[in-house]
């Protein structure tokens, strides 16, 4: 709370004269400092006539009055985001992925407004920041997805929300702005004949991936070459191939799958445990939520190769002098570690187009597996556990998806229904009745 009406001095040069255009110097006096038992002073210097000095004076004591933060007048929008970036940062909640990702988008950010003071962003210069940085992303890309845009905004509104905290700001501008709209992709669905297909294909490129890496080991054997190796070409090969087995087989998240270790299976119950997950830049954390962390039923034929794998995987490790252990990879590349999730999705969609699924998103077997529980009678509750979900909602709105087939029953039903004579009416009632 500023004390009395403040002070200003004009700030001469050494020789006692006066600078063009003149400098002053405008203080302000805060009181006692309880901590320090200082006085707390506020004091700017402006260039000007000095009604400009007296503009900035009231300008300061009417900020103060409001209870804005004495930098409040000083502070632009990089340098508080720089702020709170770091304050994320030292927090450690937050994933690095996603730490990252949001220093990208607040550099973007800082690009357009990270001079201007936080006081004066108001809602127009946030419409006006979208529409640049739309106008921007669509000229050097060629689009930006509203999906994008909202991404921006969420985050804009976080910081500016935490400069009202910290009283730098009355309210927060980006309330009064409209999110963008999220884009709606295409979910993709595989039917229930695409899905025995793509099942049958990852069984034939599984039996020729372990015949590769045999032919290999045969032909090293041939030469006589006997030098200690670090890898071993082609093994990776069958990780990935075991990995596109189990996304379709349980509908995990692609890092969930790369994150299975084979102390995560039980052989003897047959159940999958989710604990963890691979990032986009290869490190290990655990699921956001608790409903994310679930032991997950496996279909027998799934077991049954994921058994024959870990066989053959221990046999592979031991020409590496590495044993495998609870902690090992179930989707190991050529070392034996952890494969990369970008190098999964390179080879993804290399399978993919090969085999006549190009397009397909590892994801949308998430989608395949909903889609198809619930068509077949799974209450919701079960595909919810299954996906790792906390509610039965998000995976309705998310994941389920109308079947073709199911599609063409339902409208043969109702067309069947529409169709019947009034006595055919009268006679299935009369039938109904007699039943009750």
């Amino acid at each position: 709370m500023a004390k009395g009406d403040g002070s200003i001095t004009e700030v001469k040069k050494p020789d006692g004269t006066s600078y063009a255009p003149k400098h002053w110097k405008v203080r302000i006096d805060l009181g006692t400092n309880p901590i320090t038992g200082k006085r707390d002073v506020v004091s700017r210097n402006i260039k000007g006539t000095k009604s400009d000095a007296c503009k900035l004076r009231d300008q300061l004591k009417a900020d103060l009055e409001c209870g804005l933060s004495a930098n409040a007048d000083k502070m632009t929008f990089a340098e508080f985001a720089e702020q709170w970036q770091q304050a994320r940062e030292t927090a450690a909640e937050i994933s690095k992925t996603r730490l990252r990702r949001e220093r990208t988008i607040v550099e973007d950010m800082c690009s357009y407004i990270g001079g201007i003071k936080l006081r004066d962003i108001t809602a127009q210069t946030i419409e006006g920041l979208y529409m640049k940085m739309r106008w921007d992303k669509t000229e050097e890309k060629g689009k930006c997805s509203g999906t994008t845009m909202n991404m921006i905004h969420k985050l804009l509104k976080q910081i500016l929300s935490r400069a009202v905290d910290y009283d730098l700001i009355l309210r927060n501008p980006a309330e009064k702005v409209k999110a963008p709209r999220c884009d709606t992709p295409d979910r993709r669905s595989l039917t229930t004949a695409e899905a025995r297909r793509l099942l049958a294909t990852i069984d034939e490129a599984e039996n020729e991936a372990y015949a590769s890496r045999d032919a290999i080991e045969e032909r090293q054997e041939k030469r006589g070459d006997t030098s200690e190796r670090s890898y071993l070409r082609g093994l990776s090969s069958i990780g990935n191939v075991m990995a596109a087995r189990i996304g379709l087989a349980t509908g995990m998240r692609r890092g969930e799958v790369l994150g299975l270790t084979w102390g995560h299976i039980s052989f003897a119950r047959g159940t999958i445990r989710v604990t963890q997950s691979v990032t986009t830049y290869g490190e290990v954390k655990e699921p956001k939520t608790e409903a994310g962390k679930r032991v997950i039923a496996v279909d027998e034929k799934t077991i049954e190769h994921l058994r024959r794998w870990k066989q053959f995987q221990r046999e592979e490790l031991a020409i590496l002098s590495l044993e495998q252990t609870r902690d090992t990879p179930v989707c190991c590349n050529d070392k034996g570690g952890l494969i990369a999730p970008t190098n999964f999705s390179r080879w993804w969609r290399s399978f993919t187009k090969a085999h006549g699924f190009e397009g397909l998103k590892f994801h949308e077997l998430r989608h395949t597996q909903a889609t198809q529980l619930v068509a077949g009678g799974m209450d919701m509750k079960t595909v919810q556990h299954r996906l790792g979900h906390a509610s039965a909602t998000l995976t309705m709105n998310l994941y389920a998806h109308a079947l073709p087939e199911n599609d063409a029953q339902a409208a043969q039903l109702i067309g069947s229904l529409f169709s019947e004579t009034p006595s055919e009416q009268a006679r299935q009632e009369g039938a109904l009745r007699v039943a009750v």
